[in-house]
Order: C-alpha cells, then structure tokens, then sequence
C-alpha cells in the first residue's frame, strides 16, 4: 500500500505537492505550463542573457508612443555573422532558459552556427505592458493575438536592424502549444520575415464547444493501457452523476473536506465539480502521458467494483485538500476565483482565459448540441464556460461576443482546411497520436507528422535513444525542413 500511495502523488501533482484549499487550481495552472526541453548543466544556461526590447503599446494606433518592455533571452553561443536566426516564440507561459539551452532548437542553432531567441508573450512572465494593473479588464484589451504577433515582427525588424551581423540572417520560428500556433499565424501574415516554422501539437481552428477533447482524452487512456481502465472511469463518472441526481453527493465530498456551502442542485457548482474532475485527467493525458499506464494501475487496484474504485481514487485525488484544517471550496466560486481580477494573477490564469474569451474559445465541453457522445458524464455545457467569461470579465463579455472572437480568428487564418501548397506552405506541423490538441491542429499532408503513442508537445526535446524510432526519424525530418529554407 506504501507504493500504491507514493506512485498516486506522482501520478497526481508530480511538479510539486502544493496544498491549497482549491482544488481546481492546480491542474489550470499545469496544463498551461512552458514546454519541457529537456536536461541541461549550469554551464550551458550560463551562455543564456535576458534582455528586454522596447514594443509598442498598441502597434495599431499609430499616434499613441506608449511602450512597455518585454523580456527576451539570447544565445550567442554558435553563431556566426549571417547565421540563421531560431526564435522560439513564447506562449501562455513564464519563459525560462530551458529551450535556450537544450532541445532541437538549440541543437539546429549548433548545427547551422545560429543566433537563438525565446521571447515571452505579452501579459505573461514578466512582460506586463501595464506593471501590476496589466489584468485590470480595461488594460486586458490589449492582449490580444494581433498585438502579440506584432510584438514579434517587431522583435525580428529590430534585432536585424540594429545588429549588422544579422542583417541578411534567415528567420525560423518555433512554438508548441498556442505558441505553435502564433508561428503558423506569423507565417501567414508576415512572409517577408520568416523562411519557415516548426509548428509543434498546434491548433489551428478556434471552437468555442471544444468537446472533442475530452473525448480524445478518453480514446487515449484506452489507447495507452486499455478499455477496462476507461471504462471504469465512465462507470465512476456516471455513479457520480446519480449520486448528485439522488441528492446523496455532499455524503462524498463531506470525506473530501469539502465545503458545507457547495450545492450540489445548482448547475454551475455541479459543472466545476465536474470540469476540475476533467481537468485533471486531461491534464494527465496531455502533459504526463507516460504516467497513464500508473494512474491506470491505481484506479484498476483499489477495488473490484468500478464505483467503489472510483470513489477511492477520488479520496487519493483530493486527499491534500481533505488533511488540511480548513475545507476545500469544489464550488463554482473556486473555479472563478481563479479568473477574477483581484487574484493572485502569477498563475497567469486569467490571462490566458481572457484570451479564449475573446478569439479561440477551446473549452473543454462534454455536453455539446454537436454530439450524442457522453464522454465524462456529459455535465459540462458550453453555456458554464460563457458565464465563467462574463463572471470574470464584466457583462460585455458575452456569449455573442466569443462567437464573434472565433469567427474572425477563423475566417482571418482559415482554420484547419487549407492547402497546404497556397497557405501556410513554409510551416511543418507535428502532433502526438495522444495528444487532445491534435483535434482542432494539421494532421494530414506531405508537412504534418503524427507521432505514435505520444502527446503533447512531446518532440521539442533533442534525439535521444530513448524516443521511438519514429520520433527521432521525425526530429530529422523536421531538421531537413526548416534546413532546406536557409
């Protein structure tokens, strides 16, 4: 039993073991965490500089001079006067020398006697065009996927200019994530700049009812241990759901140390219980995916009867919130708390929701009017995810609104449907066979690759012997790519 509950931890919070009386943060703030790159020494971080570039507020307002600052690093190590310049384009996340120092980009950098860049995203890290006030709902308009994308033509002008050892360098870009999707973007809207991308597990069409996810979330624990394993999650799913329809579910989360107040008969609370309970196993499959097969183990061992099992699995998952002295809040108030203004915004969470508010939706339904499929009991309604955006961010923030927000990015980068030879032909697209992602990203044609059991952002990392042989193969061909453009 000893190991049992030393693998559940790692399965559970493998970062940190981190109390907190929410027990929805957690999983928000790790899914959206910086693409891992791979080991690397002091000595190779030392070559990493952090530098900072003046960017315009709005670059579409051309009488308004204000600027901020934004934070950049710089590897000088390898180049050489008009080598190749490799940027990998930071994304809903705080950057750190990692990427600068270890994983393909850094290893193409060696290869080609490159400059390497990472820059960091607007209103994320510590790129805050308004200080401490930047996520107050007046200053959030300027976050926006059309400003970001400027920051970086800006970025790629003034390194070029101001630096004669550049001036005639070609351009590649790389991202992972949202950040795989600004470099398809960036592509597309500023040719002239770039010779070509890499684009890793990005998706390309905005969708507000995004329930394919979770239904992908589901295929893939199959896919990685087998069907018992997801189909005792459904049945633990679907217990859950009649516990709450017999009025019996405050009996469960009263082992949980959940909160008195909770109201298992209001819809919102009903939903976030349901959409944390999402959100981790998402954020297993699409950051941990090597963990599947442990976590199914668990699930699988701790009793013979699929309810029962469940409820178990439950009390490990929620078990730091349940030692604690005070109650954990599995309300729909917790989930928002993590949106609002007046919260500790170093998660960056409310950035990045304000973002999906307005341009690319991506939320996590499992109750869709698109589909019969009752993927992860069918409680989450797009209709959560709508008032989540107006709680958070004021009454303009309307349904219509992101309608609006996803038709535009759509109708402006084309979504998914695209040929190739006329839109986006300088872009390479990798996506992991696991990966939720993948979905909504290019999966076919001579320039998109899927990769067999993995997932998300998976392939940044340098060749190593202990990838499949696919992958290196596709790390190679990806290097040929991008090389053919130089």
């Amino acid at each position: 039993m000893k190991w049992l509950n030393f693998g559940v931890l790692i399965i559970l919070w493998l970062p940190s073991l981190l109390a907190t009386y929410n027990p929805y943060k957690q999983s928000l703030v790790l899914l959206k965490q910086e693409p891992i790159s791979g080991s690397y020494t002091k000595n190779e971080e030392a070559y990493v500089e952090e530098l900072w570039i003046d960017q315009k507020i709005d670059h579409f307002d051309e009488p308004n001079n204000q600027t901020w600052k934004m934070r950049y690093f710089r590897n000088a190590k390898y180049h050489k006067p008009q080598g190749p310049i490799y940027i990998f384009v930071g994304g809903e996340w705080t950057i750190s020398p990692g990427l600068m120092s270890t994983g393909l980009t850094h290893d193409m950098a060696v290869e080609n006697s490159g400059m390497l860049f990472y820059t960091e995203h607007r209103y994320y890290g510590l790129s805050l065009p308004f200080g401490k006030e930047s996520f107050q709902a007046d200053h959030l308009k300027q976050l926006n996927l059309h400003q970001s994308l400027a920051d970086l033509a800006h970025f790629i002008r003034h390194q070029k200019s101001e630096n004669p050892e550049m001036q005639d360098s070609k351009v590649i870009l790389v991202g992972g994530s949202y950040s795989g999707s600004l470099v398809a973007w960036m592509t597309q809207l500023y040719p002239n700049l770039i010779a070509a991308s890499w684009a890793s597990s990005a998706p390309l069409l905005a969708k507000a009812d995004f329930y394919e996810y979770m239904e992908v979330v589901t295929r893939s624990i199959e896919l990685s241990y087998g069907g018992n394993c997801s189909m005792r999650i459904e049945k633990g799913l679907k217990y859950l759901v009649k516990l709450f329809d017999d009025n019996q579910i405050q009996d469960v989360l009263y082992k949980f140390n959940g909160c008195k107040d909770y109201n298992p008969e209001d819809a919102l609370d009903r939903a976030a219980f349901f959409n944390g309970l999402g959100n981790y196993f998402a954020l297993v499959v699409q950051s941990y995916s090597a963990y599947i097969p442990r976590l199914c183990e668990t699930i699988m061992s701790l009793d013979s009867n699929d309810e029962v099992a469940f409820l178990k699995f439950l009390e490990l998952l929620y078990s730091e919130g349940r030692r604690s002295s005070d109650c954990q809040d599995f309300g729909y108030s917790s989930m928002l708390e993590l949106f609002i203004e007046d919260t500790d915004q170093s998660t960056e969470t409310r950035a990045w929701f304000y973002q999906t508010c307005n341009e690319f939706g991506w939320y996590t339904t499992t109750k869709s009017k698109f589909t019969s499929s009752e993927t992860f009991a069918n409680q989450v309604p797009l209709s959560y995810f709508e008032t989540l955006c107006q709680d958070a961010f004021g009454a303009e923030q309307t349904a219509q609104k992101l309608a609006d927000g996803v038709e535009q990015t759509n109708s402006k980068f084309g979504g998914y449907g695209f040929n190739q030879s006329e839109r986006y032909a300088q872009v390479i697209f990798t996506h992991g066979q696991l990966d939720p992602w993948g979905v909504l990203g290019r999966q076919t044609g001579q320039q998109a690759i899927v990769l067999t059991g993995y997932s998300h952002v998976e392939d940044l990392a340098s060749i190593r012997v202990t990838d499949s042989v696919q992958m290196n193969l596709t790390k190679l061909r990806v290097m040929s790519f991008l090389r053919s453009h130089l």
